[in-house]
């Protein structure tokens, strides 16, 4: 192929990303479908099919097969993926810097507290968080 692509992973499935922003306007977005993956994570058929049906939604294109050897097959010019803290996609990551350039792009803050805080359990951040949860910008605006 020699493009660019952006690899979306299921932390990442949709096209607000800022991952789309950095990538070139040529970059196509693939998913790769990884039956060895997903009996790994031990995902429910339900979740296969809530995965399946956004990325149906979706401007990008569902390749079946093994992840490593998809991209390799590929061979883009530039990986752009969205981060995640997956240890198993991770490691494919890092199988993948050593045959192609690979950028990572971080999502946007879902919310931004005012206070910072340790919080040991959800519940105290949410109490914290709710407020400008579902503000644009995570509150930021305001």
């Amino acid at each position: 192929m020699n493009a660019p692509i952006i690899w979306l992973h299921e932390e990442a499935l949709r096209t607000s990303h800022p991952v789309f922003r950095a990538a070139p306007t040529e970059a196509k977005a693939i998913y790769v479908w990884d039956d060895a993956y997903f009996r790994r994570v031990n995902y429910s058929l339900k979740r296969l099919i809530f995965i399946y049906e956004t990325l149906c939604a979706l401007p990008v294109d569902i390749i079946f097969g093994n992840t490593p050897d998809i991209l390799r097959e590929l061979a883009p010019t530039t990986l752009y993926i969205p981060a995640t803290n997956n240890p198993l996609i991770l490691e494919i990551i890092t199988e993948l810097k050593t045959i192609t350039s690979v950028q990572i792009y971080e999502d946007e803050a879902f919310v931004v507290p005012k206070k910072s805080a340790d919080f040991i359990r959800f519940f105290q951040y949410w109490n914290k968080a709710e407020k400008t949860a579902f503000l644009k910008n995570g509150g930021l605006d305001a």
